[in-house]
């Protein structure tokens, strides 16, 4: 009968238990990072659908020549960004809507969950700063328009009264996560993301 040397012998209960516990340390360690990698990058698609939209709502309105606005709506799967003819009397989502884009009348983007819309930040988190802007903004509820020229204008009535907007986003996170998309009376979409102290683009 031979001996089985050291060398050719398998780990031990003991190195298996201890590879283990390093495993489950290290994976406790970066799930929090993960999840903000996740958090942040959810954000940062939906700031890029949301100026996506903008563009698209500028494009539909010169080239119809019509006044288009862009709604908002909550529902289950995340908030829902979309666009209508200012001027229609049925502003609501529709089960059509989605396939609107083959005629040019309107678009629809969903903006993810757990994505949440807010009217103005909160907690530690400062609206953009009107000076950094260069200009004092317009938030939900107001609604963006744009008028046949491709400017950004607030909608009531018949009228489209020339206006900057921003428009504000977190996730279940909300004292770290948070993104905002912003439109100058110029027409200028911006997209911004709050660092912890500031926000930046």
């Amino acid at each position: 009968m031979t001996r089985t040397s050291k060398s050719q012998r398998g780990i031990s209960l003991i190195e298996l238990t201890a590879v283990c516990s390093m495993i489950l340390v290290i994976s406790a360690a970066a799930l929090p990072n993960m999840m903000n990698v996740i958090g942040n990058a959810r954000l940062r698609g939906a700031a890029s659908s949301l100026s996506g939209i903008m563009q698209s709502t500028r494009g539909l309105a010169i080239k119809q020549n019509h006044d288009m606005t862009v709604f908002f709506v909550p529902l289950d799967g995340g908030p829902y960004a979309y666009v209508k003819n200012a001027a229609s009397t049925n502003t609501s989502l529709t089960s059509t809507d989605p396939r609107c884009l083959l005629n040019e009348t309107c678009a629809v983007v969903q903006l993810g969950a757990p994505v949440i819309q807010v009217s103005v930040p909160t907690g530690s988190v400062a609206p953009l700063d009107p000076a950094q802007l260069g200009y004092t903004p317009l938030t939900y509820p107001d609604l963006p328009s744009f008028n046949p020229r491709g400017l950004p204008c607030k909608y009531s009535g018949g009228a489209c009264v020339n206006s900057g907007f921003a428009y504000y986003f977190t996730d279940i996170r909300q004292n770290t996560g948070w993104a905002a998309v912003s439109i100058s009376p110029a027409g200028r979409i911006s997209r911004w993301f709050w660092d912890g102290s500031k926000w930046a683009n």
